[in-house]
């Protein structure tokens, strides 16, 4: 027995398929690659492997998920190891159906959906909406002046003939009483807040009167 395979052994594995080389050893388990070398045994799970490559400085690289086995070119016929990896999809497939979860028996599966471009079901006509249309809004009533003919009530008021005169003497009445006020400044304070408050009542009595209507 060779030092690679006695290294194999000691692991507890069974080989389904198995390769030897000057530099090496490979074997196909139920679950993994096995890679024995000079350096020790490495393994690689066959449901991760997912694509086997040429490599850097003259090695083959298996490539997984997460993880990788780099094979020298020297250690093996180049045919014999070429042929040996292309054996190794069907271990690969049985692995990755073995370890996919397996699906209830009794949960019947959903039929798939059709796409809604699918041209087999005849589209279906599509059904004539009944609007209710809504009534016209009424016009609004005119307000009650244009209803009866009268004219409006802007119209209706008369100007004051005797606005400009009085609002002249409204403004003549208040500037007198400013003046008053500040030309007298020693006079009684009573005496001149009544004649100020006087001639302000005044003044707004006769500007009022200027801008009323009659």
């Amino acid at each position: 027995m060779g030092k690679y395979e006695e290294a194999f052994s000691r692991t507890g594995e069974v080989a389904l398929a198995r390769l030897e080389g000057p530099g090496g050893l490979l074997a196909v388990t139920e679950t993994h690659l096995v890679y024995v070398d000079d350096t020790g045994v490495q393994r690689l799970e066959l449901a991760r492997i997912r694509r086997i490559s040429r490599g850097e400085g003259g090695t083959l690289a298996v490539q997984g998920e997460g993880a990788s086995l780099s094979i020298p070119l020297k250690a093996f016929p180049v045919e014999e190891l070429k042929g040996f990896l292309e054996g190794l999809k069907p271990h690969v497939a049985r692995a990755r159906k073995a370890t996919s979860a397996p699906q209830p028996a009794a949960a019947p599966q959903p039929a798939p959906q059709a796409p809604v471009w699918e041209e087999e079901a005849p589209p279906t006509p599509p059904r004539r909406a009944s609007v209710e249309l809504a009534p016209e809004p009424e016009a609004p009533a005119p307000p009650p002046e244009e209803a009866s003919g009268a004219p409006p009530r802007e119209a209706s008021r008369r100007r004051n003939p005797l606005a400009l005169p009085l609002k002249v003497l409204a403004l003549l009445t208040l500037g007198y009483t400013v003046a008053f006020a500040a030309l007298n400044p020693g006079a009684d304070p009573w005496a001149l807040a009544g004649v100020v408050l006087g001639g302000l009542g005044l003044a707004l009595t006769e500007w009022s009167l200027a801008t009323s209507s009659s």
